[in-house]
């Protein structure tokens, strides 16, 4: 018996470890990829897959509204479109811990563009090899004049930035007074030097967000920070740094000229250096007429100027609305064959486009119908009143060419007649009070009480009760003799009519006839019903008394139904299972 629990127990453990190793196969990874976007960052490795939460993380920074991206393994290419709009949120380089820092070290940035308040890059790596592709903007900006700003780039650990022939890089940040660029032993680790590949060009300024033609100066590599100067007693740190060969991406915004009623949407290029297209003509211009109409779409129409199709600027679709409104055309409001589309019913109506990312330019137009023919048409849509009892339905006329309602109207079919149907006192239609002249009173019945009992000496009432109104109530009879109204109360409801105790004790035994009477359409009609009269019920004799057999059978079977309900049950299935335990203990198979 031993071996038996033994094997039982082996076998549930068993189970135990399948269901958890099943439990664990349906946890969710990841799926790995050579490319990976995290918000306005991709994320590309030629040697090998990126997986989340492995070789990076991206997500709500700690402090201020923005996101961090932190990469945490070697050899990825981080990557911003180069014509997207710079962006708030910061990079990581590792996770910041204490010594020693994290130990991978090459990572290449691709046409980023970051502009904030705070530090655009952290590098919490031992020693980082940025390579450049493209042109990248690292701009971080005083939020107040007052307040030292951030760095563009800063490390707890050494950074290279290694030669790229392609690629360049504009930093700019006060950095607390250090510069753009900077390390520090005294967070990070004791020897933290910048190093600048040999064959980079490097250009700097000791001003902050200085204009690439300004950057004249020969910068020095420290070990702190990049100074500018030309010996040590003139060097300040250098705020502005041009790294490797320039190249100008174009950032564009857009603004209303002004000068054309909102019609029209100018483009100029914001960024940074010297734009070869500061002369070029960027103009995207919305019209529309004012038209009649004709049963077809009349759509606004969008001209560019030659340098907007050349630079391959947006040019977006045009959107409808209601004139005056935000509500965007429709198949009910105008005819147009979807949400937002051209308008082909008259009426007054608005075209707009969006550029960039709320730049919008307006045009407003008129469809006119010269409504040559009026016709008339049978439809709701055009009903000025509905048929009643004595005259006809009246409608509009409507334009045969747009379905415009008119002014002038006519008539259609015949008046509805009056409905005095099921004896109707005056006509059934809404608002017409027309009297049946062939109306007949009905005769009002008893609806409550009608074949009612009462027994003599009970003391109660009895209760009846008419459905005709209490207004038009005139007495009561019984049996065809007008009865006392001090014998009987009338309430409303339609007529109750209650006899007192006193008057029913006044009646002969037997069946009875009651009528209230009532004045319906100034005739006397009677709502008719039965009743009767009963002996007290005579308690001197018979079995009143249960005799003693009565009364102990009614307990036995009382008893039996209680040993029949669930708790007999339960009690009599507990006996049989200590009858069980104590017959399998003297085998000896509880041993």
């Amino acid at each position: 018996m031993k071996q038996k629990k033994k094997s039982l127990f082996s076998l549930l453990l068993a189970l135990m470890m399948m269901a958890g190793l099943m439990q664990g196969m349906t946890v969710e990874t990841k799926a790995a990829t050579n490319s990976v976007q995290a918000g306005p960052f991709t994320l590309s490795r030629d040697s090998g897959a990126i997986v989340e939460g492995v070789d990076y993380t991206y997500g709500k920074y700690e402090s201020g509204n923005r996101n961090s991206l932190t990469i945490l393994t070697d050899d990825i290419t981080i990557a911003m479109d180069e014509n997207a709009e710079p962006t708030s949120d910061i990079i990581e380089l590792g996770e910041f811990n204490n010594l020693p820092l994290d130990s991978f070290s090459k990572v290449t940035f691709s046409n980023l563009k970051m502009k904030s308040y705070y530090n655009n890059i952290y590098s919490n790596v031992d020693h980082i090899h940025i390579t450049l592709v493209g042109s990248n903007e690292l701009v971080s900006i005083k939020e107040k004049s007052e307040t030292y700003g951030g760095y563009a780039i800063f490390g707890h650990g050494s950074v290279t930035i290694e030669n790229s022939p392609y690629g360049s890089l504009y930093a700019t940040g006060d950095g607390l007074g250090w510069g753009a660029i900077s390390v520090s032993e005294g967070y990070g680790k004791s020897d933290a030097c910048i190093t600048v590949g040999d064959a980079m060009s490097m250009k700097s300024s000791t001003t902050l967000m200085a204009d690439i033609s300004e950057l004249t100066d020969t910068p020095q590599v420290w070990r702190d920070y990049i100074g500018a100067g030309k010996n040590y007693m003139d060097i300040k740190s250098a705020k502005t740094l041009l790294i490797g060969m320039w190249k100008h991406s174009h950032t564009w915004s857009y603004a209303l000229d002004e000068s054309k009623d909102g019609s029209r949407i100018l483009a100029t290029c914001s960024g940074l250096g010297d734009c070869n297209e500061k002369d070029a003509s960027l103009w995207l211009s919305l019209s529309a007429e004012n038209t009649d109409y004709d049963g077809t779409a009349k759509a606004a129409n969008i001209t560019i100027s030659e340098d907007w199709k050349r630079l391959n600027l947006p040019v977006p679709e045009i959107v409808y609305y209601l004139s005056g409104t935000d509500t965007k055309t429709n198949s009910d409001n105008s005819g147009a064959e979807a949400v937002g589309g051209a308008p082909k019913l008259p009426g007054s109506y608005k075209a707009q486009v969006t550029v960039g990312t709320d730049t919008k330019a307006t045009k407003e137009f008129t469809i006119t119908c010269k409504h040559g023919e009026w016709v008339e048409t049978v439809s709701d849509s055009y009903l000025k009143t509905a048929a009643t009892c004595t005259a006809p339905a009246v409608y509009y006329k409507s334009c045969k060419l747009c379905g415009a309602k008119g002014t002038e109207t006519f008539t259609s079919g015949n008046p509805l007649g009056h409905d005095f149907s099921n004896n109707a006192e005056v006509c059934r239609r809404e608002g017409c009070n027309e009297k049946n002249p062939d109306y007949k009173p009905a005769t009002p019945v008893i609806i409550e009480g009608a074949g009612g009992e009462w027994t003599k000496e009970s003391g109660a009432t009895l209760r009846f009760r008419s459905d005709a109104g209490i207004s038009s109530f005139l007495r009561v009879e019984v049996d065809g003799t007008v009865v006392d109204a001090k014998n009987y109360m009338v309430t409303e409801g339609s007529t109750i009519v209650t006899f007192t105790a006193e008057y029913l004790e006044s009646l002969a035994t037997g069946k009875h006839t009651v009528a209230i009477v009532s004045s319906i359409s100034g005739e006397e009609k009677k709502a008719t019903a039965e009743f009767t009269v009963a002996k007290k019920a005579d308690t001197t004799s018979g079995n009143s008394t249960p005799n003693t057999e009565q009364t102990t059978a009614q307990k036995t079977k009382a008893l039996k139904t209680g040993d029949e309900s669930p708790v007999g049950y339960l009690l009599a299935l507990l006996a049989l299972c200590g009858a069980a335990v104590v017959f399998t203990g003297k085998k000896g198979y509880l041993k």
